[in-house]
């Protein structure tokens, strides 16, 4: 009887142990389950899941009515709003939205949207007064945390698309034009003016109509437009930018080489026959002043000269020939010949003597006129 009696008390106490094992783990179970309750409210009341929620659909809608707003507001003198819109959903679309945190109070969050590191607009959230709380926070133990559960919502936004232009720049000769979408880039886009053409830097200076370049700037742009050049003549030209400022420089006509041949023949003659002093200097820069531009850079010199040629010891001088080797037309009549002439020449103590002149010249057309500006010898 009494172990029988042992036996019942031994399965009592194993089914209130059983039981009691039961509630713990029922209590635990509702404790996490009013935890994890807890922690989605807590994560649905973050600023940042308002915000994800808000980059997550102007990504994928890519317009509202304040961005056709803004944008129809936006600079664009060579791009219709279509256009623009266009590039602003292709720059806003793949993800490349973010957002950064710029400002807060109590009960009000400033973000800035950004858009590949650039700012584009600003949202300001407050707290969603109407959403309903799925926990209470007036129960215990709730009570005792320090955080609201109060979501946010969008009370406001502002775009603005400027951080996403970009700017077109190129450098071009000065009588060229540049078009972008059809639309002629005006002089109040020349940013810089008289720039030297890289293979003319040493010849600038002796003539102030030397041909230049300027160069164009235009910022209003979203996206990408590329520009159209045209020359002089209104043809499409397009730009090596491996190349030097020599691709610029239009090659001579059959009819201009034999002009400036002409002029070179005589050139060199009466040139070689001056400096060598075997003429009264008078006479010889008489003759020679007809190739020459008055009060030029070559004009100035052999003035300049004059004085020096009556001690020459050069007794007789024969130019034996003179060839023009090739010319370059700089634009505006200018031109750059290449000339080569061979000389006998006689002097006391030194005999006979034959030279080879090797010589670039600058000259200028005008009115059917050649005459020269500037000589190099190499």
């Amino acid at each position: 009887m009494a172990k029988q009696k042992r036996r019942r008390g031994r399965l009592l106490y194993g089914l209130a142990l059983y039981i009691w094992g039961l509630l713990l783990i029922a209590g635990a179970v509702f404790s996490l389950m009013k935890v994890w309750e807890y922690a989605e409210e807590f994560e649905r009341s973050r600023p940042a899941a308002t915000m994800d929620g808000y980059v997550a659909n102007l990504s994928q809608e890519l317009w509202d009515e304040g961005i056709a707003q803004t944008v129809a507001a936006m600079p664009h003198e060579v791009q219709s709003d279509e256009e623009v819109a266009a590039c602003v959903r292709d720059l806003l679309g793949s993800g490349n939205i973010s957002y950064v945190r710029k400002g807060s109070s109590q009960d009000r969050i400033n973000y800035s949207l950004r858009c590949k590191g650039s700012e584009f607009g600003t949202v300001t959230l407050v707290p969603d007064e109407s959403a309903q709380v799925g926990v209470d926070t007036s129960a215990f133990p709730w009570r005792l945390l320090p955080w609201s559960l109060q979501p946010w919502k969008i009370e406001s936004e502002s775009f603005d698309f400027t951080g996403l232009y970009s700017s077109v720049e190129v450098e071009v000769p000065y009588d060229y034009s540049v078009w972008l979408n059809g639309v002629k880039l005006g002089p109040e886009y020349i940013t810089e003016e008289n720039i030297p053409y890289d293979v003319l830097e040493d010849y600038y200076g002796y003539y102030e109509e030397m041909p230049t370049k300027v160069r164009y700037r235009f910022d209003n742009v979203i996206g990408s437009v590329n520009p159209i050049i045209r020359n002089a003549d209104g043809e499409i030209f397009i730009i090596d930018p491996n190349l030097d400022d020599s691709q610029f420089i239009q090659p001579c006509t059959d009819e201009e080489l034999e002009r400036l041949a002409e002029f070179s023949a005589g050139f060199a003659v009466n040139y070689l026959k001056y400096i060598s002093g075997v003429i009264d200097p008078t006479y010889g820069y008489q003759k020679l002043s007809d190739y020459l531009m008055p009060d030029s850079d070559l004009d100035n010199r052999m003035k300049d000269a004059m004085d020096g040629l009556s001690w020459a010891h050069t007794s007789s001088i024969t130019v034996d020939s003179s060839r023009l080797n090739g010319a370059l037309a700089l634009g505006e009549g200018f031109y750059l010949c290449d000339i080569s002439a061979t000389a006998t020449t006689f002097a006391m103590g030194h005999g006979e003597v034959e030279t080879e002149n090797n010589m670039r010249v600058i000259v200028l057309a005008r009115n059917g006129d050649i005459r020269a500006i500037h000589l190099k010898l190499y």
